[in-house]
């Protein structure tokens, strides 16, 4: 079936003249009326009934139109998606992101993207969640990835999601006594010497309130800004650390470091998506968006990882 017959068909039905139909379809009347005829003639019956200069649709008529809306509405639609992918193949995605899941997560995340979408262009910078969050609060960037120990920061005028649920594990050298077990009492923990990050990080902020909640007494021995250099610390037995699995999964594969789960209590932190909700996504961002939270297109540790919060 030709849907340019259709097309006059509806347009006919729905503006109650042939002429008007005709110029609102760029068309001549005899152009109209011949579609019209070649329709009559495909269903064998009557579409329209002419009295005198008016117009009305047959019973046929009345049957095939909601059909015909369907049919056109359905077209329409599949130009509408069409030109989405063009324009998000064509488009580009402006990210900001902190530090670990810039490095751990999101070039994979990108990597599966663009073998679908490969026309695709990032922009990504990298600083600390609250910066992220100021980042997004101000429409500079699309799409936000921050860090989090509560699972919702409930802010409301950010759009959150959970992409990741980090688990904060103990990491230690090889030669520590603790690489010969794969967990720990909470109590244990006490007064061992540890690395710690400075205080306006996340993973500090939760080692901290984890120490405080159990009232155990702790030691910090190092107090170091630099993450490589903490690992470095804990791969020479100067004490352990706390981290999360994300930031510590390469050394714990290569085997530079082990670690060790909190039995009591697993500690976990979030690697959330933020954008703004007063922000509407372009066609890229939003592919980008739906493409990282679909299943199918998750690989290996993040497939896996449990996205809720408890």
């Amino acid at each position: 079936m030709d849907l340019y017959k259709l097309k006059s068909f509806y347009t006919v039905a729905e503006l109650g003249s042939f002429s008007r139909a005709a110029e609102s379809l760029f068309l001549t009347q005899p152009a109209v009326s011949a579609q019209i005829k070649d329709l009559e003639y495909e269903y064998k019956t009557k579409l329209f009934d002419r009295v005198g200069r008016k117009i009305k649709l047959t019973r046929a008529g009345e049957t095939l139109i909601g059909y015909a809306k369907k049919l056109l509405d359905m077209y329409e639609e599949s130009h509408f998606a069409v030109n989405m992918l063009k324009e998000a193949m064509d488009g580009s995605v402006k990210i900001t992101t902190s530090g670990t899941p810039g490095s751990r997560l999101l070039p994979t995340l990108i990597s599966n993207f663009k073998k679908v979408y490969p026309d695709t262009d990032f922009v990504i910078k990298t600083q600390k969640s609250v910066s992220v969050v100021e980042s997004i609060k101000q429409n500079h960037f699309d799409l936000g990835i921050i860090v989090s120990s509560e699972c919702n920061m409930e802010k409301h005028d950010l759009i959150e999601k959970i992409l990741y649920k980090d688990q904060i594990v103990i990491g230690v050298s090889n030669e520590h006594p603790l690489a010969l077990r794969n967990s720990i009492s909470v109590n244990e923990l006490s007064n061992m010497p540890l690395i710690v990050s400075v205080k306006n990080t996340v993973s500090r902020q939760a080692m901290d309130k984890f120490f405080h909640q159990y009232s155990i007494p702790f030691t910090i021995a190092y107090e170091i800004e630099n993450m490589s250099m903490i690992k470095t610390m804990v791969e020479k037995n100067l004490g352990i650390a706390f981290f999360s699995s994300l930031e510590i999964r390469k050394e714990v594969d290569s085997k530079w470091l082990h670690t060790v789960e909190i039995e009591d209590v697993p500690l976990y932190r979030y690697v959330n998506i933020i954008y703004h909700r007063n922000h509407e996504l372009s066609p890229a961002t939003k592919a980008f968006y739906d493409f990282i939270f679909n299943p199918d297109n998750q690989t290996g540790f993040l497939r896996n990882n449990q996205k809720n919060c408890f």
